[in-house]
């Protein structure tokens, strides 16, 4: 669904009224994810799968223009209260965003992803799909996160992702 500002959400999206989402803002469509056989091999022909859960958007949180924030396929996606989003952010499918988080213009956050509280992710870093951060943790502009952090209160910067503090 396109959520253009005043809008109503879909079955796939619950959000509290104080929810401030900015135009041309995509909230609850399926994400980019794929059969897999036994091995982990994709099936073909390619058949998306069933993303039958919702999007979660807590209080006071605030979405910027031109992003998209995909529903889950094993489970909710969620952004926590007090979160502000900028412009052009995507988050995939199943990713869970901690409480009052900044994301800055141009992130890229990939499926399954667990962010934690008082994150703070750099214009245009991207995050692998999987990863989880802890608390408190700065992802620095344009940086590449490959794996987990999970050392609170760090700095990250760079491609691959290195730890500064």
């Amino acid at each position: 669904m396109s959520v253009k500002f005043g809008d109503e959400l879909t079955d796939y999206v619950i959000a509290d009224p104080s929810v401030l989402v900015k135009p041309f803002t995509i909230i609850g469509f399926t994400g980019f994810g794929f059969e897999k056989d036994q091995l982990g091999n994709f099936k073909y022909p390619l058949k998306r799968k069933q993303h039958k859960f919702k999007v979660i958007i807590k209080a006071n949180v605030e979405i910027g223009a031109h992003c998209c924030i995909d529903r889950g396929s094993w489970r909710d996606s969620v952004i926590g209260k007090g979160t502000k989003i900028d412009n052009m952010v995507h988050t995939g499918h199943n990713t869970q965003i901690g409480e009052n988080c900044l994301i800055a213009v141009g992130a890229t956050i990939g499926g399954s992803c667990t962010i934690g509280n008082k994150c703070f992710l750099g214009m245009n870093c991207m995050i692998k799909q999987g990863v989880t951060i802890a608390d408190r943790v700065t992802i620095g502009m344009g940086a590449v996160v490959t794996r987990d952090i999970t050392e609170p209160g760090t700095v990250w910067a760079g491609n691959p992702a290195r730890k500064l503090q």
